[in-house]
């Protein structure tokens, strides 16, 4: 079935969802850190999609109903998310709610499995609908957005605001809401805010920019199979100095070998490039946080490529060296005056870089959200059969892990004429997939075993 882009989700609901119970008077206001300050009031692009439950599967409750109700509950301890961004240092905590959406589509799960486009996976994010650019504006912190297909299945994307909610905390908050919705109660954590007590916010004169720009851009998802990653590590470990890189660092390194190359083909000259990769600071932290600590709680590594670099080894081997500065130089001291020095460092080394490149330079953004348990999110009626995360926005690039863990996925966006080299790449090729179906995962989970 050929699935063309136009509208094929359309609303049929909408409420707010507020907590189950008042948030205390002495919660009403959360002070945000500096990290949290400086982070654009953007939001994270998730989607999960479920098959629909076979016979014997949950209560017997509508999920969506369970869902609410559990969000409802989980909006107890996430309180921050009910309320609204009052500033670039607070979160006013009023207990306004979250914006529910339920939605329909006029196509089958499988419809959408077998064709990943990204303008068609766009419909089922809150950003799509023009009532929710609105809410976003006026400081909302959490849209979801439920939407059902004609076989069944559904679609959730938890659209929580980047001004609290790092990777990390967005994986936190699903454990929380799944295990309320699914009544597997034992165990769980409430959440801690305590970005304010690591970093305290200042009065500064800008804020971190997500804007990228995204027309004449084109998106494609490539999928990296762990028999292909573990060629790719050992061509990276051929050095002098061999090293054992990690699977996000070879996948990326290759992507951005044949980003270069295709920049190269279009503009005709070697450019400066400098790559911002979001580094989760929870376990580079001393002592090491939590993963119930909630907050932005990550930072940006800016690596920089002087164009001289062309084999992967080169590539993967200075991403490396960058990493451990950062882990050993900075992260460990992003606390209290320290952290707010080192933070200033960072963003005037920036500035310095990008005035001296001008507009000459390349600039390419990467969030990895590898290692994140999203594909473990079960409301009670299975685990997603899909756990997907893109952004259609020039030179930005997306990981996640596959299902089975047994492969990486990426989403990349590039300028048309870029694509249009990048995606033909042979050495690209013979790594990666382009646009695999993933429709067989929900054959493995719904198929009944043969006795």
């Amino acid at each position: 079935m050929n699935i063309m882009p136009e509208q094929r989700v359309h609303i049929i609901s909408s409420t707010t969802i507020k907590p189950s119970s008042p948030t205390p008077r002495h919660l009403r206001t959360l002070n945000l850190s500096l990290l949290d300050q400086l982070f654009p009031p953007s939001f994270a692009p998730l989607l999960l999609f479920y098959a629909k439950p076979g016979p014997g599967n949950g209560s017997g409750e509508p999920l969506s109903r369970r869902m609410q109700a559990s969000l409802s509950e989980t909006l107890v301890d996430f309180y921050p998310l009910a309320g609204r961004v009052g500033s670039s240092a607070c979160v006013r905590c009023d207990d306004e709610g979250a914006y529910w959406i339920e939605a329909r589509a006029d196509v089958r799960l499988n419809d959408i499995l077998n064709q990943t486009e990204a303008a068609l996976l766009n419909q089922f994010l809150p950003s799509f609908h023009a009532e929710t650019l609105h809410l976003a504006a006026s400081g909302c912190m959490l849209i979801v957005q439920i939407t059902t297909f004609s076989c069944g299945g559904i679609a959730v994307a938890p659209y929580t605001s980047h001004k609290l909610m790092d990777g990390s905390s967005i994986a936190c908050f699903l454990r929380s809401w799944s295990a309320r919705s699914a009544q597997r109660l034992e165990g769980l954590t409430p959440p801690r805010f305590i970005g304010d007590s690591l970093m305290q916010t200042r009065e500064l004169p800008l804020t971190l920019s997500d804007y990228a720009p995204t027309d004449h851009c084109a998106t494609r998802r490539f999928v990296f199979h762990d028999s292909k990653i573990s060629g790719l590590k050992a061509e990276a470990a051929r050095s002098i100095e061999p090293t054992r890189f990690t699977r996000v660092e070879v996948v990326l390194a290759l992507i951005l070998r044949c980003a270069f190359k295709a920049s190269r083909s279009v503009t005709g000259s070697t450019r400066p490039t400098l790559l911002q990769y979001m580094a989760n600071l929870r376990n580079r932290m001393s002592p090491a946080l939590q993963e119930i600590d909630v907050g932005n709680l990550a930072w940006i590594i800016n690596i920089s490529f002087k164009g001289s670099e062309t084999t992967l080894q080169e590539l993967v081997s200075n991403m490396r060296k960058e990493m451990i500065s950062f882990r050993d130089r900075e992260a460990c001291g992003l606390r209290g005056n320290e952290g707010f020095s080192k933070v200033c460092e960072s963003i005037a080394k920036l500035g310095n870089m990008m005035g001296e490149w001008k507009e000459e330079a390349n600039l390419y953004r990467c969030t990895s959200l590898c290692g994140f348990p999203f594909y473990e999110v079960d409301f009670g009626s299975g685990k997603p059969v899909w756990a997907t995360c893109h952004r259609s926005m020039k030179n930005y690039i997306y990981l996640m892990n596959t299902k089975m863990r047994d492969g990486i996925e990426a989403w990349v966006t590039l300028g048309e004429r870029e694509m249009a080299v990048f995606e033909r790449d042979e050495e690209l090729l013979a790594s990666a997939a382009l646009n695999p179906s993933a429709a067989h995962h929900v054959m493995r989970a719904t198929i009944p075993s043969r006795i």
